[in-house]
């Protein structure tokens, strides 16, 4: 998914990876750590090691645009976190991500 997809000139520069969920799973975001990159992947079929069920729990009633954020490593030592956003009553988004690769302070809050 990475090797060589990154120009020499601009090697030394930080870049970040986004993909759809069919590449979303925890052992792709330990990968791209490794390498040095930082993504944000949604998580949908290969959410083993994610903490999918805790986080529908702690989600379960809440109302739309309140997100939970889990933070933990890989075995790899790559910093990574887990979160989930109740998009709706009905549907909860899950994403996996590198630690640096953004914020997670609240900003404008989705309106349902």
């Amino acid at each position: 998914m990475l090797i060589d997809t990154i120009p020499e000139d601009l090697s030394t520069l930080k870049h970040g990876v986004r993909r759809d969920a069919w590449f979303g799973s925890i052992q792709t975001d330990n990968q791209v750590g490794i390498k040095g990159y930082e993504c944000v992947l949604q998580i949908k079929k290969y959410h083993s090691l994610f903490s999918k069920e805790y986080i529908e729990g702690a989600l379960k009633d809440a109302p739309g645009g309140v997100h939970i954020a889990l933070e933990g490593t890989t075995k790899d030592e790559v910093p990574l976190v887990a979160m989930g956003y109740r998009y709706s009553c009905k549907i909860i988004l899950f994403f996996a991500l590198t630690k640096n690769c953004g914020t997670t302070k609240p900003g404008d809050p989705y309106q349902m």
